[in-house]
């Protein structure tokens, strides 16, 4: 009787750890271009994304504030990324659109290149961030990278693959929105809209 149970325990045990897929926890997000580099944000940060509307400036704002715009009846505050971390374009190359965000009731517009496409990414494909890259953006706004593509192939030869990998830099938004100074022009741009 003991060898029978042992050989149904033994039976079932494996088949049932066959069975069971091991679900890996992904995050879904947005990815932009600036200055030839991709970044890329969770989704839930955003409310949305839009082509560039008309922005007006601000008198005596700092440089990386573009200015303000409506959309519809609210009031949002345009940053500039590339003048915020201080980049260097090697050429003059268009912002097509905005990443609306919302940080403490204040609304902020996030100016980017280009949003490029959402993807899904498993959370042990996301690595810290190589201080190459955090010496360029301060390294509190940055919350890891991913590397896609590049895998070479069973049976390829080393140093080809299918397809060129690309780096992609996650930025922490919320982070960076619930920066001191930007809270007091998200503040005062709501006092001034709201009289």
């Amino acid at each position: 009787m003991e060898n029978e149970l042992q050989k149904a325990v033994a039976n079932v045990k494996p088949s049932s750890t066959k069975n069971k897929k091991v679900v890996e926890e992904r995050h879904q997000l947005v990815v932009f271009e600036l200055d030839n580099e991709e970044y890329a944000v969770p989704i839930q940060d955003l409310q949305e994304i839009i082509k560039i509307p008309v922005i007006t400036p601000i008198p005596s704002a700092p440089d990386f504030i573009s200015g303000i715009f409506n959309l519809r009846g609210r009031i949002v505050v345009a940053i500039n990324l590339e003048k915020h971390f201080n980049l260097v374009r090697e050429k003059k190359t268009p912002c097509n659109h905005i990443i609306v965000s919302e940080i403490n009731a204040n609304i902020f517009g996030v100016i980017v290149d280009n949003v490029v496409e959402v993807i899904q990414v498993p959370v042990s494909q996301i690595k810290p961030t190589p201080s190459l890259v955090s010496a360029k953006i301060k390294a509190d706004y940055l919350s890891g990278v991913v590397v896609i593509g590049g895998e070479a192939e069973e049976g390829q030869e080393t140093g080809e693959s299918k397809e060129k990998s690309r780096l992609i830099i996650l930025m922490d938004l919320p982070k960076l929105l619930q920066e001191k100074e930007l809270l007091d022009i998200g503040a005062q741009v709501a006092d001034t809209a709201n009289h």
